[in-house]
């Protein structure tokens, strides 16, 4: 199994990094760092994310730092729908892309 990134998680991760990246460049390359590693995790045990029924069937999320992973596993694939910070409100609207 693979992880894919879905286009709405590319336009999500932008302006996550270049916030960041404006008060502590290091800090950006380390979250995209965490993420992806945690993303190459979810490959090798895909259910480990907490189910969010709440949100929509299917749907999991994954903590990293002061931000989720929305993700749903596929045949082949673990897809990341979104990644936003975790003080967000997120319902099934918001993983329309």
């Amino acid at each position: 199994m693979r992880y894919r990134l879905l286009p709405q998680a590319l336009i999500d991760l932008e302006p996550i990094g270049d916030t960041i990246a404006e008060h502590n460049p290091n800090a950006a390359i380390r979250l995209v760092d965490s993420l992806e590693r945690r993303w190459d995790l979810l490959t090798l045990h895909p259910f480990s994310g907490a189910a969010r029924e709440d949100i929509a069937p299917g749907i999991r999320h994954l903590v990293v730092g002061e931000y989720l992973t929305l993700y749903r596993v596929g045949e082949d694939a673990v897809e990341i729908l979104r990644v936003v910070h975790g003080r967000r409100n997120i319902e099934a609207d918001d993983l329309d892309s």
